[in-house]
């Protein structure tokens, strides 16, 4: 992988490059001197991480879309909660304020965010992509939201770079109420900011299983399944499906005692 700043750099993307640089140890650190991206990946042929003034940015060796933090959907779920009207995930999970919410498949965060606006105590996520687990950890520190509480939560989540069975392994029994896993779905469904994230995001099915397995030990109370409606991981993985209707995003419980 190469570092490079903007095009136009300022201060922010010099500090910004050092922050990267000393994350990413191994990567080669390159001048820009104003050549575009594309210039930059035909020179290179290397997947390449930007340095922006407020933000990182992430290309893969194939091109496309840049992969950079956002808070997604998770702003408009937060206002409508905001508003008084209920979140599907806090339903689902059964979620109280005063819970603790362990995401094992953090990506953009955007479920960890929402939980972490509803919930008292820090939410933790952990995710086993390094490009990922940088750019949104960064994000959730300096993201600038126009909403201070969705600030707050976002300041508030504790993102780990892990594999999700490793972490869960480490972790004491019953240290977790709930437990969520959102892999990358069986089935392609369209979702506005997350297509750059379907490049870099795995997890295999055999990971996902012990790392469920291992879940089921130090959740407390439940543990979830987002997927697909007609993901073959609800039933191969022992969790009970709740049926959404009109929606092709479904959730999975096992509950605990």
């Amino acid at each position: 992988m190469i570092i490079t700043t903007s095009g136009r750099p300022g201060a922010g993307s010099f500090s910004n490059l050092k922050i990267a640089s000393e994350y990413f140890s191994d990567a080669q650190v390159v001048d820009r001197n104003k050549r575009s991206i594309s210039t930059l990946q035909e020179v290179y042929r290397d997947a390449m991480l930007i340095a922006g003034d407020t933000r990182f940015e992430y290309f893969t060796v194939d091109g496309g879309e840049p992969f950079f933090y956002h808070p997604n959907s998770a702003s408009f779920r937060i206002k409508r909660m905001m508003n008084g009207e209920a979140d599907p995930l806090i339903q689902a999970a059964d979620l109280s304020p005063d819970d603790l919410f362990l995401d094992c498949t953090a990506g953009i965060a955007s479920d960890a965010l929402v939980a972490s606006w509803y919930c008292n105590h820090p939410v933790t996520a952990i995710e086993a992509r390094k490009e990922i687990a940088f750019i949104t950890g960064q994000g959730l520190k300096t993201f600038a939201h126009k909403s201070e509480d969705i600030n707050r939560a976002m300041r508030q989540i504790k993102l780990f770079h892990a594999d999700a069975f490793t972490f869960l392994q480490s972790c004491p029994d019953n240290s977790y109420d709930v437990v969520y896993f959102d892999p990358m779905f069986t089935e392609t469904i369209e979702s506005e900011g997350i297509s750059p994230l379907k490049k870099l995001a795995y997890i295999q099915d055999e990971n996902l299983s012990n790392a469920i397995n291992e879940a089921e030990r130090v959740a407390r109370k439940k543990v979830m399944l987002k997927d697909h409606f007609r993901s073959h991981r609800f039933l191969a993985f022992g969790f009970t499906q709740l049926i959404r209707q009109s929606t092709k995003q479904h959730y999975g419980i096992i509950n605990k005692g």
